[in-house]
């Protein structure tokens, strides 16, 4: 049947043999395409968040006084509040850019150099988002251009790496900005691509013995307290973002760790929970007896894959029973599991099971780090490089700690008898039925005398 070309959007009327005309509604095919096919690959890192969880706290996910990249891009134009909000340090991106290019026309450095580098990295910028940015090419190439060199005029004078006087700046001035900023900065939906920062940061020849890292953590290091070892052990770490790069200074680094702690280590996604502690397993070490060493040749490469014969299946993983989500924090009492404070731990993760005793580091929250793990958590909802927490537990670092808490309750007499003890010796057990007897027999007492 032959359709004729319609116009774009509305209805499309197809006429059949027998006289019926049907109406097939039709999408306007220049209307925004809010999730790109290529949203599912391993380069897509930026996204909306869903209005359900926006829905839930909104505060959380939007910016408060800057814009960055394009998602709120069109707040500054469409709605008045918005525009307001967003007004006051948009005006200082202009002036941080102006006061970035007398920096780098120093070194050879124009506005041009910086707009090539955007240039050159278009499609690359592009499939970092998971929305089709309704931005031509000139459009996003100046966006990138202020936004990005704004962040790094941030960092490199926060940093003190370039003179300026700060305490003429009402960014500086101000107590309030900074830590917003810092906030904002780290929101899922406000992020640029972090190898757009380092381009950028590379053509400028600013700061040259300093490294972005090192500038990124001095930034938000006055918002996340943790010592400068902290810092320095985590300064080769890449990323998608500034909200990614953040997100994996979080995660426990396994190559501290000796061979007997790695084994009760919970975080330790590729090894079995062992209930040895590091001492037995050090004993145990040094009494047995080393295996002979065993060169194997390794197997030749699979035959690259073809119409008729397709890649062999991999191997399914062993299953493991006992990997699931815990219960209750009050259930696990009832099951035997003793909670203890984790001292001298770098990271809010860092939670270990040792002998029915499942230590857990203290979380401060505030503000700004509320905000940070609820992006940290939507972030890792979309990206499959960060479903590392509870969304995939196989991959979570917490992992062993799951299979281990749930292997511990699942046998044994502790089990039973700190459910006895709870259901039978507890205060409110005891002391309850104490006060009714008494109350009960303190009368038949005082009428007796």
């Amino acid at each position: 049947m032959y359709l004729p070309k319609q116009p774009t959007g509305g209805s499309t009327a197809i006429s059949g043999e027998d006289d019926c005309i049907v109406e097939i509604s039709r999408a306007d095919e220049d209307s925004k395409i809010l999730l790109r096919n290529s949203a599912a690959h391993q380069s897509c890192c930026i996204f909306r968040i869903p209005h359900t969880l926006v829905q839930s706290n909104e505060t959380a996910y939007k910016p408060k006084i800057v814009s960055i990249g394009p998602y709120h891009h069109d707040d500054r134009k469409s709605d008045k509040a918005k525009k307001s909000r967003f007004q006051m340090i948009q005006q200082h991106k202009q002036r941080y850019l102006d006061i970035f290019l007398s920096k780098t026309t120093k070194k050879g450095v124009g506005l041009e150099d910086l707009q090539k580098v955007v240039w050159k990295k278009e499609h690359l910028i592009r499939d970092s988002y998971s929305e089709e940015l309704q931005l031509n090419q000139v459009e996003l190439i100046d966006l990138m251009v202020l936004d990005g060199c704004f962040i790094l005029m941030l960092f490199l004078l926060v940093s003190r790496k370039v003179p300026h006087k700060t305490f003429e700046d009402p960014i500086f001035m101000l107590r309030w900005i900074l830590p917003t900023l810092r906030s904002d900065l780290l929101l899922l939906e406000n992020q640029v691509p972090l190898f757009l920062l380092r381009d950028l940061f590379e053509t400028s020849k600013l700061a040259t013995k300093t490294s972005l890292n090192e500038m990124i953590f001095n930034f938000f290091g006055y918002s996340i307290k943790r010592p400068q070892k902290f810092w320095d052990e985590r300064m080769n770490l890449d990323a998608s973002h500034l909200l990614d790069l953040i997100r994996k200074t979080f995660v426990p680094d396994q190559s501290k760790k000796d061979e007997g702690e790695r084994w009760t280590n919970m975080f330790c996604g590729s090894r079995c929970f062992n209930v040895l502690s590091p001492s037995k397993n050090k004993a145990q070490t040094e009494t047995s007896t080393p295996p002979p060493k065993e060169t194997k040749t390794p197997p030749p490469a699979p035959p690259p894959p073809t119409l008729t014969q397709p890649h062999p299946k991999l191997p399914t993983p062993p299953h493991r029973r006992f990997l699931k989500l815990v219960v209750s924090a009050r259930k696990l009492r009832l099951r035997g599991i003793k909670f203890q404070q984790k001292k001298n731990s770098e990271t809010p993760l860092d939670i270990t099971l040792k002998n029915g005793v499942l230590e857990i580091p203290p979380l401060l929250f505030d503000d700004f780090f509320s905000s940070l793990l609820i992006n940290c958590v939507a972030f890792e909802q979309f990206n499959d490089t960060g479903k590392d927490i509870v969304f995939t537990i196989s991959k979570s670092y917490l992992a062993n700690v799951f299979e281990g808490v749930n292997k511990y309750t699942s046998q044994g007499y502790h089990v039973h008898w700190a459910g006895v003890k709870l259901r039978v010796f507890s205060p409110s057990k005891v002391i309850t039925p104490l006060a009714l007897d008494l109350t009960n027999v303190v009368p038949l007492v005082l009428s007796s005398t």
